[in-house]
C-alpha cells in the first residue's frame, strides 16, 4: 500500500491520549490530518468517574447507554466528514471499535487500533457494556463486526483483544497484528532511578475498577510489616483518612508525575479489569517495578517476577506479601527497574509500534 496522506479518526480524548503514535507515523508519509469526534461523551465521562463518588458511578454510566442507532450515527457522521475534505486519504487510521470511520460505503482502505471490544466488556466489566437487554448488546456486536469484517487489517494492543476479535467475532488471524501500546513520552527517561523509599504509588482514577478495595486492605498489612511504608493514591479524590496514605488527586503535570514516578518503589495495579494501562508503561519509563493483577493486558506489559510481579489471585493478603518482599528487597527492585526500563526502550515504545504497523501495510 503507498501510503501518502492518512486521517486519524476517533474520539478526541483519546486522539490525545495516543498522539504519539500517530506521530510517529505522520515521520513516514507526506501528511497526516486528525478528524476527532466532536461531541465529548468520552471526555464528560471520564470527567464525571473522577469526581463522582464511586457509589454513583453506575448511575452517571446510565445517561451513556449504548445501542445500534448510536454506532450507525457516529459513523455516519466521521464517514460524512471524511468525504468532505479536500482530497481522499490513502488510508484512514481509527481508533478503538465504538463506532466505523464508514457506514456506508467503504471503498477507502481503513485500519483500526484497538485496547478492547465490547464482546471482552460485556464478560469483564459490566459497566462499560450499559445495554438495556441482551437484544441490544447483540446488535452492537453486529455492528462492531461489521467495522471489523470491512477493516483493511486490525492492530489490537493485547492478544487478549486479538483472541476476542477471533472467537467473539470470527475474523480471520491473518488479518490481526499486534503491535502492543506505550506511555505519554517520546524518549527514555535516561535518568537515574533510586529506591528505598518504601513509596507505593495506586492510579485510583477509576478506583472500583482498578482495585482500590484490594489495595486498601493490602496496606494495612503492609503497614503493620513495614510502619514506614507510604501509599499515596493519585487519579481523583477519595473520602479517606489513615495514617500513611496520601491522596493528593488528579495530577495534570507531567514534571509533577515524573517527580512522583521517580520517588517510588512500586506501582501496585490489582485491577478487575483494565485493557493495557498506559499508567505502567509511564511507570516503568522511569524504572517503576508494577505488581499487577493477570488481567486483560498487563501480563503483556509486566513480565512475572522480571519487570514487576504479575498476581493471578485477586486477594488482598498475596498483594501484601508481595509489596513487602520487594519493599525489603532493594536489589531485586533495582534488577526489575533495569528490566522494566528496557522493555520500554526495546518493545514498548511509538517509534517500534509505529515501525511495525507501517511494515503490516507496507506488505498489503
Amino acid at each position: 500500500m503507498d501510503i501518502k496522506k492518512v486521517v486519524v479518526t476517533g474520539d478526541a480524548i483519546f486522539l490525545d491520549r495516543y498522539r504519539n503514535l500517530f506521530i510517529a507515523i505522520s515521520d513516514n508519509c507526506e501528511q497526516l490530518d486528525y478528524l476527532p469526534y466532536s461531541l465529548n461523551e468520552a471526555k464528560l465521562s471520564n470527567f464525571l468517574k473522577k469526581v463522582l463518588p464511586t457509589s454513583l458511578i453506575p448511575k452517571a454510566n446510565k445517561l451513556f447507554r449504548k445501542n445500534r442507532k448510536t454506532f450507525i450515527s457516529k459513523s455516519q457522521q466521521m464517514e460524512s466528514r471524511i468525504r468532505q475534505l479536500e482530497y481522499t486519504p490513502d488510508l484512514v487510521i481509527h481508533l478503538f471499535g465504538m463506532y466505523s470511520p464508514f457506514a456506508d460505503k467503504f471503498d477507502i482502505p481503513y485500519v483500526m487500533y484497538l485496547d478492547y471490544t465490547m464482546a471482552l466488556a460485556a464478560k469483564n466489566w459490566s459497566p462499560w457494556a450499559p445495554f438495556n437487554n441482551p437484544q441490544e448488546l447483540e446488535l452492537w456486536l453486529a455492528c462492531e463486526h461489521q467495522a471489523y469484517e470491512r477493516c483493511h487489517h486490525i492492530f489490537p494492543m493485547s492478544n487478549v483483544v486479538k483472541t476476542s476479535l477471533i472467537e467473539d467475532y470470527g475474523i480471520a488471524p491473518e488479518k490481526i497484528t499486534v503491535v502492543g501500546a506505550s506511555g505519554n513520552f517520546t524518549e527514555a527517561y535516561q535518568g537515574e532511578k533510586t529506591f528505598g523509599s518504601k513509596q507505593i504509588l495506586f492510579n485510583g482514577s477509576d478506583f472500583e475498577r482498578k482495585g482500590g478495595d484490594l489495595v486498601l486492605a493490602a496496606f494495612k498489612k503492609v503497614k503493620q510489616a513495614l510502619p514506614d511504608a507510604k501509599l499515596v493514591i493519585i487519579g481523583k479524590k477519595i473520602a479517606i483518612a489513615e495514617d500513611g496514605i496520601e491522596n493528593p488527586g488528579h495530577i495534570a503535570s507531567p514534571s509533577q508525575l515524573r517527580d512522583l514516578f521517580l520517588k517510588t518503589d512500586l506501582v501496585v495495579a490489582p485491577a478487575y479489569c483494565d485493557p493495557f494501562p498506559v499508567f505502567l508503561m509511564d511507570a516503568m519509563n522511569y524504572g517503576v517495578p508494577c505488581s499487577v493483577s493477570a488481567k486483560d493486558g498487563m501480563p503483556e506489559i509486566v513480565e512475572h517476577k522480571v519487570n514487576g510481579i504479575v498476581i493471578p489471585d485477586l486477594k488482598a493478603e498475596i498483594i501484601a506479601d508481595n509489596i513487602i518482599h520487594l519493599l525489603s528487597n532493594i536489589s531485586v527492585l533495582k534488577s526489575m527497574s533495569e528490566r522494566a526500563r528496557e522493555q520500554m526502550k526495546i518493545k514498548l515504545n511509538w517509534d517500534n509500534i509505529a515501525k511495525n504497523i507501517l511494515q503490516i501495510l507496507s506488505k498489503a
